[in-house]
């Protein structure tokens, strides 16, 4: 008959629980490796996101930070601001003015709720919490993933005291993330008001555009092309307003439709040529200028001047531009007069 081995069976049993230990010391350490991966991983991660949360923060300095900095990162994803930060000036003016114009659209009200406090706090709250979003979807928490059950049993309690042992040396490892400090903001003065506004529609050449440097600048370069239009068709002489050639007139005439070269056979100017109907226009209209509630003198030549300049713009430069000059403050030139026909 088989006799019960209490020798026997108290080395089995402590083999036993060292094989249980061995187990638990083998999980601890393998977690230990598994941590270290992940603290890479995340490391990596965190650093692409600084990258990016500091690209964005520089658009936020680039338009002078305040409410509108706040705006946009409040209302535009991170990656798209950062975005910006890498496409091209032309494309960013672009883009920055839409959303410009999109701030300035909102209600004085809705505009308040933008202006408390600087945006690189929220930028900083933003960050800090993607941060720890990253430490946990990495896998760099604490967890104890046994069951109840488990957590019972002989297996499952030396399970957790081993795990407590190391418990240090997980957190040193879970020390070692973070996100570190993100680029100090510094607004540029004078940024917001350097973007341009997008337009919708036509501006009014002579008082559209405001402050708008880019407006300016087009503007500029308009006003250049038509002086070299003037100067290359020997309109007029160079450096002064005077059009003294039968081209500069015949030019004039096809503008406000008179045929500068025929002599009418009908109507008020019958026998007269398109020459002489021109001079009598200019003369009626300078007297018409001058009889304004706010009077206006001007020489001839210099109508003719201005009403080049608005034929020019409008036809070239219509679908940005109007220009409203002195044609439009007389009725000397309009068609419905028997010349015309």
């Amino acid at each position: 008959m088989g006799l019960f081995n209490a020798t026997a069976f108290l080395k089995g049993a402590a083999q036993e629980g060292l094989n249980m230990f061995n187990k638990a010391e083998a999980i601890g350490e393998e977690g230990i490796e598994n941590l270290k991966a992940a603290r890479e991983e995340v490391n990596e991660e965190i650093k692409t996101m600084k990258d990016t949360y500091n690209k964005a923060i520089q658009i936020g300095d680039n338009v002078g930070g305040g409410a509108f900095a706040k705006y946009l990162f409040n209302t535009q994803d991170i990656s798209y601001l950062a975005g910006l930060a890498n496409e091209t000036q032309e494309t960013r003016t672009d883009e920055l003015s839409t959303l410009k114009k999109n701030f300035e659209s909102l209600s004085e009200e809705e505009k308040a709720k933008f202006s408390d406090g600087d945006f690189s706090e929220t930028v900083k709250a933003d960050y800090d919490r993607e941060v720890e979003a990253l430490k946990v979807n990495g896998g760099l928490v604490n967890t104890n993933n046994l069951g109840v059950a488990t957590a019972n049993t002989l297996g499952g309690k030396v399970q957790q005291m081993v795990d407590r042992q190391f418990e240090p040396r997980r957190q040193a490892i879970i020390d070692t993330v973070g996100g570190g400090q993100l680029k100090e903001s510094s607004p540029i003065s004078g940024g917001f008001e350097s973007i341009p506004t997008a337009t919708t529609g036509v501006i009014d050449f002579s008082t559209g555009g405001g402050g708008d440097m880019e407006v300016a600048r087009l503007k500029a370069t308009i006003l250049t092309r038509f002086e070299d239009y003037l100067e290359s068709n020997r309109f007029k002489a160079p450096g002064t307003t005077l059009f003294t050639n039968a081209e500069a007139k015949s030019e004039f005439g096809n503008v406000v439709g008179i045929d500068y070269n025929r002599t009418y056979q009908e109507g008020d100017y019958a026998g007269m040529t398109g020459r002489e109907i021109i001079d009598s226009k200019l003369e009626d209209m300078v007297e018409e200028l001058e009889n304004l509630d706010t009077p206006i003198y001007a020489t001839k030549d210099a109508i003719m001047m201005d009403i080049l300049k608005q034929n020019f713009i409008n036809k070239n430069f219509g679908d940005v531009f109007n220009y409203t000059g002195l044609l439009d403050s007389t009725v000397a030139f309009e068609p419905e007069d028997e010349w015309f026909f």
